[in-house]
């Protein structure tokens, strides 16, 4: 049975020698692809055919040196040891052209390479399993001399002492939130022109952010500019919420009692009331961020808008209120919300009252006398009265944030800049919450956006002060990012990615090596 076959392109010519390939004798046949297909040639058959895929490039399996290639693993792809470039990838060694090249990393050998925040492991003490850093711990690097047995030097971080080291994001020395870096040094976004810009690494995500992971640390899963990296997924959901909120505030002080020669505030310690007065202060922030008087109630006289008389005095006067000014003394401070059960963070003064500055302010430069508590609404007790409360902060709108306010004097609260609570004038302890859902259209909110809380508060008459405040539901959503076993790229911890998420094949399932008797790649002794 004779076969016959016909290769497009290809163009035989029977040569003259002797050959079982009939007269003429065709074993001398001769064929050429690199020449036209048209083109009848003499070469012979031993030579090969050039085809596209022998070509030189990136990604042949072969190495290519008329291209400076270091490696080639036979793709053209980022990421798992020889990149798109076919040039060797840092930590890893590529020994042989069409094979996955090697990943060098291994946690527990003593060397710190890849991601590894610390090697070898010492559960417990800072290094977790992983060879990362437990939180609040940071290691010292491994001799250069590497040692296995001998488990790293590691020390408890401090948040707070300026010292940015081991998980922190940042530490400004400090251990309040909503100045830049948190209470848990970690970044904030920065809600300080109107609109709050969210920074890469403060753990909120918001586009054009693909991660945001709480660092700017590249090989975790999201990069130093919060994109993603190869070999990683990063799933996104609300942030482990913290122990507590630790807001900072500007207290400004004012003579309510005067002493020394100094002189009262008028707006302080001379009016009265027994409710809310509502609209003392426009509905929007001015551009400096701060409350702008309306105009209503600054004269003698009840009326429908001013049910309890007179309130203020001039815009002039109001401004002092939170604006440092020669007539108030600012003292910074802050004020602990402690995290319930449900999840709310809450600021109760209780019974003993309101008093944030006794002994300091004009008290303390002698030139304010104190005044007595009711020990009916609080402590009975000589306290500094007569100041302002300004604190700002800052929530990603996911729904069903709400806010509660309870307590004496005025208090005003802003969310994006908007009038979204209001208890102003002197009134007896009072409760208020704002639903943010209810209000979101009023207060132009968009799910998934970051938004400014501002409250300014005032303790303007004597007797009693309180002050409760109570958070619910104000917590960002951030990115958890682990690699992705069976994606074919090498991160993280995986010892191997074979593309699959199959045990048995070397590589097991959860990306660790494995061995294989009669895997079908082993090479296999004679017989």
């Amino acid at each position: 049975m004779a076969l016959a076959s016909a290769c497009a392109g290809v163009t035989q010519k029977t040569g003259s020698g002797t050959g079982g390939g009939g007269p003429g004798g065709g074993g001398g046949a001769t064929v050429d692809a690199r020449q036209d297909t048209s083109t009848v040639t003499d070469a012979p058959l031993t030579e090969p055919i050039v085809r596209d895929g022998d070509s030189a490039r990136c990604g042949n399996a072969r190495i290519d040196a008329v291209l400076g290639e270091a490696c080639d693993d036979g793709n053209a792809r980022d990421g798992d040891g020889c990149s798109a470039d076919c040039q060797v990838e840092k930590d890893f060694e590529c020994p042989q052209p069409g094979k996955p090249c090697v990943y060098l990393v291994k946690c527990g050998d003593g060397v710190l390479g890849g991601i590894e925040q610390c090697d070898p492991p010492a559960v417990g003490a800072g290094c977790a399993a992983t060879c990362k850093l437990e939180p609040g711990y940071v290691c010292d690097p491994p001799p250069a001399v590497p040692d296995p047995s001998k488990p790293p030097t590691c020390h408890r971080t401090v948040c707070g002492d300026g010292h940015n080291e081991g998980t922190e994001a940042c530490d400004d020395g400090n251990t309040v939130d909503g100045d830049g870096c948190s209470g848990s040094c970690s970044f904030e976004p920065d809600c300080s022109s109107g609109t709050c810009a969210s920074a890469c690494g403060d753990a909120v995500k918001l586009a054009p952010e693909a991660c945001d992971d709480g660092n700017t640390r590249d090989g975790d899963g999201c990069s130093h500019d919060c994109q993603l990296e190869p070999g990683f997924t990063c799933t996104d959901a609300p942030t482990s919420p913290p122990a507590q909120l630790n807001l900072r505030v500007a207290y400004r002080d004012f003579v309510s009692f005067p002493l020394g020669g100094s002189t009262r505030h008028p707006d302080f310690e001379i009016f009265a009331g027994m409710g809310i007065t509502p609209l003392l202060v426009k509905p929007m922030l001015d551009a400096a961020g701060k409350p702008v008087m309306d105009g209503r109630c600054v004269q003698p006289g009840v009326t429908a808008a001013c049910p309890y008389d007179q309130q203020l005095t001039s815009q002039a006067m109001f401004d002092q209120w939170y604006h440092d000014a020669g007539a108030n003394m600012a003292i910074p401070g802050a004020l602990l919300l402690a995290r319930l059960a449900n999840g709310s963070y809450v600021y109760d003064s209780g019974n003993r009252g309101f008093y944030p500055i006794d002994g300091q302010g004009w008290v303390a430069a002698g030139r304010e006398d104190v005044a007595v508590a009711d020990p009916v609404i609080n402590d009975g007790r000589s306290h500094n009265f007569g100041f302002t409360t300004e604190i700002h902060y800052f929530f990603q709108y996911r729904g069903g944030e709400s806010l509660t306010f309870s307590g004496d004097d005025d208090v005003w609260i802003f969310v994006n800049r908007r009038l979204a609570l209001d208890l102003g004038g002197l009134h007896t302890r009072t409760e208020r919450t704002l639903a943010v859902d209810a209000s979101a259209a009023a207060l132009g909110l968009t799910v998934g956006r970051v938004y400014e809380v501002a409250l300014f508060h005032a303790e303007r008459h004597s007797t009693g002060s309180n002050f409760k405040l109570t958070l619910t539901g104000f917590a960002p959503t951030s990115s958890t990012c682990a690699s992705a076993c069976g994606d074919g790229m090498l991160a993280a911890t995986e010892e191997c990615d074979d593309g699959n998420r199959i045990s048995g094949d070397g590589c097991s399932s959860d990306c660790r090596h494995e061995i294989v008797v009669g895997y079908q790649d082993d090479v296999q002794g004679l017989m």
